[in-house]
């Protein structure tokens, strides 16, 4: 039988988070499945229950969760799931984020303080460089059970299949069907905002930095090319016309990062004095949005050979190459 819309359930849950509700999504497969779980609220479990009672099914009825991305509004119920038997499904980049270690939770801060300095940020922001504990308190430690990469079938969800679409989160995936070209989406496509391309730790200790925009970017073109008919996004309303959004914003950076190179045109800049410039209401509040999306900019024009970047000291200066 071929699968319809109807057979992918939406539950929208609150959660504490300035992007407002999470989506979540029921498969009902040869496993029951739920696509992401919500934060880790007694009002994000209570309303989750209640829709899925709405659909007929209790929680317990659950039989495995797939993680879009570790972000704690769409991982953060699962380790009470997990107590009451269910399957946990994601890439394996989530697991350092669901393990939430002493260990890596220490990188990650040290990791940021130096993108901080790298950057020209000065001292009174640092603060924010421990944000990320703030979140994970939205969430339980818990493990996926088995991993999903690009082009695995979907266990129990036949005609489901993973496409890797890193960029907002470098665990991201997207689930597709490609039958009825529909996808569930998490926050890889959000049809009201652009998606924030975040930077994370390497997940090899002295590698390269991802850049999460050059990934981002590289992940619209991949969903591009399964010329899809319906987005189920993260947050908000599905997308009927995906093609039509996902071009918009491959054109919108493309402006932001010509909005920077005028920036440097007119003087060499650090990302932080590009980041005032570019998000001058916003940067004092959400300095690792702001700088993680200055910077990826910053990485775009330097893959276009418009800009070059230097050290000098712990800060790293951008100058215009015209």
């Amino acid at each position: 039988m071929n699968l319809t819309k109807e057979k992918v359930l939406s539950i929208t849950v609150p959660t504490p988070f300035a992007v407002g509700p999470v989506n979540c999504f029921l498969l009902k497969g040869d496993a029951l499945t739920l696509v992401d779980t919500g934060p880790r609220t007694p009002e994000a479990q209570l309303e989750l229950e209640k829709q899925l009672k709405n659909y007929g099914v209790a929680l317990e009825d659950i039989e495995q969760v797939v993680l879009t991305h570790h972000h704690p509004d769409h991982i953060g119920l699962v380790g009470k799931m997990m107590q009451k038997g269910v399957n946990v499904l994601g890439h394996w980049k989530n697991d350092r984020w669901l393990q939430m270690s002493d260990s890596f939770l220490n990188e990650n801060e040290a990791f940021m303080t130096g993108i901080y300095r790298e950057a020209g940020v000065p001292e009174q922001y640092f603060d924010h460089v421990s944000d990320t504990r703030g979140y994970l308190a939205y969430t339980d430690r818990a493990k996926c059970d088995q991993h999903l990469s690009e082009g695995d079938d979907v266990p129990g969800c036949t005609g489901w299949t993973v496409m890797e679409t890193p960029g907002h989160a470098q665990s991201h995936i997207s689930l597709w069907h490609k039958e009825s070209r529909m996808m569930i989406a998490g926050d890889h496509l959000i049809k009201k905002i652009s998606s924030n391309p975040l930077i994370e730790p390497p997940y090899v200790k002295g590698a390269e930095r991802p850049k999460p925009l050059l990934q981002q970017r590289s992940s619209y073109r991949k969903t591009l090319d399964a010329h899809l008919q319906y987005v189920y996004t993260g947050h908000g309303e599905p997308i009927l016309n995906p093609d039509e959004l996902i071009k918009e914003r491959l054109h919108k950076q493309e402006e932001r990062s010509e909005k920077v190179a005028s920036f440097l045109k007119n003087k060499p800049m650090t990302a932080f004095e590009v980041c005032q410039q570019l998000f001058p209401g916003v940067y004092k509040k959400q300095t690792g949005l702001t700088l993680s999306e200055t910077i990826g900019h910053l990485d775009y024009l330097e893959s276009e050979h418009v800009i070059v970047k230097c050290k000098e000291k712990e800060k790293t200066v951008y100058r215009s190459r015209s």
